[in-house]
């Protein structure tokens, strides 16, 4: 059969297969030719199966580990359960990776060995990741080992485009040397930034093409204005910006300047008032033209609104939260996107009883909404039944994903009038908080999940 489909078909076809192992798993045992194809997206992403055994995955990569490395791990160690293969495996196995989960490979690797050779055990699967791994997607370090002295490290950090930085293992002497062998990532997020900060500017300055950053703060850190500064500097290239939870840790000086931004994210659980009042004075003066996706937490109302505004209905995704319940912001937030977000494809926002008339003008206004969560805290056990009818009479013919958390109160008819109209239409997503759902409004979901009209639901996992 080889002899009748080329690579380049075959490696459609089981590209297809990609989520699901088993079929892959038969067409390697079809001949080498299909094997040497299929095992390459096999072995791609093995830690996203749903039903793999960690243990037989973790074996196998401890068996791609040199000979001598398995050899001296094992000496004298009789606590280890692994099935260990002295041979050299068919295929590099590693090598098709394009993720790894090194922490689920410590935490279940960590019980087979003595605790004086797990760190010996640690060293020896970050050297065979080194050496190997040239297709990674996204390489996270946490841990306090100088893998910027490996063999080959210098040919993996250059390679590498996405990058995660734990500061609970990582410090500016590490930073300032990996600065030199590592400069072309596009993807950098950073974890508990401690305010350890000359390693991270230079780390920062030498990136050629940084689109994306991530920032996690630590409760209490003292402000940079270098590390905004240094933010500003890449502004041309900076695509997207996240940080959290605290950001008032930052000087927001750098705003203005994220012209090309398409994706922000604004999550803030700390109430400072005056420093927040900083960022959202600079937010009020700054400008996101080809913004596509907004997310925040718990800025002021007016913010949100005005950098919605400003974006020349480029918005694809917004989700935005606060821990309110007035729905007069809630109004006024809504209206705003109806009036300003015609290709908003995902909506994700709070909203009271008294909210119902802009969800359809919603609905009426953007014509492409796919996916829609809806929060609402229920303090009074409204009934909302009407939101339900709305969506039966208004829903743009694109949305199919209905996410409602918090306490939602459905009547059975309601329900299942809802269902019933979709019963012709493309099957829905349809998730709700399992601990307000009636049993009988349970039974009426199950009823068309089981006939299909349901898609997928969370109710039932």
């Amino acid at each position: 059969m080889s002899n009748f489909i080329n690579e380049d078909c075959l490696r459609i076809i089981f590209t297809k297969l990609q989520n699901d192992p088993d079929s892959l798993y038969s067409c390697i045992l079809v001949n080498r030719f299909w094997c040497r194809i299929a095992v390459q997206i096999l072995w791609k992403n093995p830690y996203g199966y749903k039903k793999i055994s960690l243990k037989k995955l973790n074996n196998s990569i401890f068996n791609m580990l040199p000979i001598t490395s398995k050899q001296y791990l094992l000496k004298d160690n009789i606590k280890s359960s692994l099935n260990i293969n002295l041979n050299k495996p068919l295929f590099n196995y590693i090598s098709f990776f394009s993720n790894i989960s090194l922490h689920i490979i410590k935490d279940t690797m960590r019980g087979e060995f003595r605790i004086d050779k797990f760190d010996e055990f640690e060293q020896e699967i970050y050297k065979l990741i080194i050496n190997n791994c040239r297709n990674l997607n996204y390489f996270y370090w946490n841990t306090t080992k100088p893998l910027y002295q490996y063999p080959e490290a210098s040919t993996f950090f250059f390679q590498l485009h996405s990058l995660g930085i734990d500061f609970r293992y990582v410090n500016s002497v590490t930073l300032f040397e990996l600065a030199k062998i590592c400069q072309n990532i596009k993807d950098l997020k950073l974890w508990y930034y401690d305010g350890d900060i000359s390693g991270l500017i230079m780390f920062l300055d030498v990136q050629k093409d940084l689109q994306s950053l991530y920032l996690y703060f630590m409760e209490e850190v003292e402000q940079s204005m270098q590390l905004s500064e240094v933010i500003e500097r890449k502004a041309i290239t900076l695509k997207k910006f996240s940080i959290e939870p605290n950001i008032i840790f930052l000087p927001p000086k750098f705003l203005p300047s994220l012209k090309n931004l398409r994706h922000l994210e604004l999550n803030n659980l700390v109430e400072r008032i005056v420093k927040r009042q900083e960022w959202e004075t600079y937010l009020s003066i700054s400008s996101f033209p080809n913004l596509q996706s907004l997310g925040t937490l718990n800025l002021s109302i007016y913010i949100d609104c005005m950098i919605i505004e400003k974006s020349h209905g480029n918005i694809l995704e917004i989700k935005i939260f606060r821990k309110e319940h007035n729905y007069v912001n809630h109004e006024k937030l809504l209206k705003t996107i109806a009036n300003h977000c015609p290709k908003i494809e995902k909506l994700s926002v709070n909203i009271e009883f008294q909210n119902l008339n802009e969800i359809r003008e919603i609905l009426l206004k953007c014509s492409q909404l796919k996916a829609i969560n809806l929060l609402v805290y229920n303090v009074r056990n409204y009934n909302y039944d009407g939101l339900l009818e709305i969506f039966v009479k208004f829903s743009p013919i694109t949305l199919c994903e209905f996410s409602l958390n918090g306490k939602w109160i459905f009547s059975i008819d309601a329900l299942q009038s809802f269902f019933e109209s979709w019963r012709n239409k493309t099957p829905i997503i349809f998730r709700q908080n399992a601990e307000y759902v009636e049993k009988e409004n349970k039974i009426i979901i199950k009823k068309y999940y089981d006939e299909g009209i349901i898609k997928s639901t969370n109710l039932f996992m």
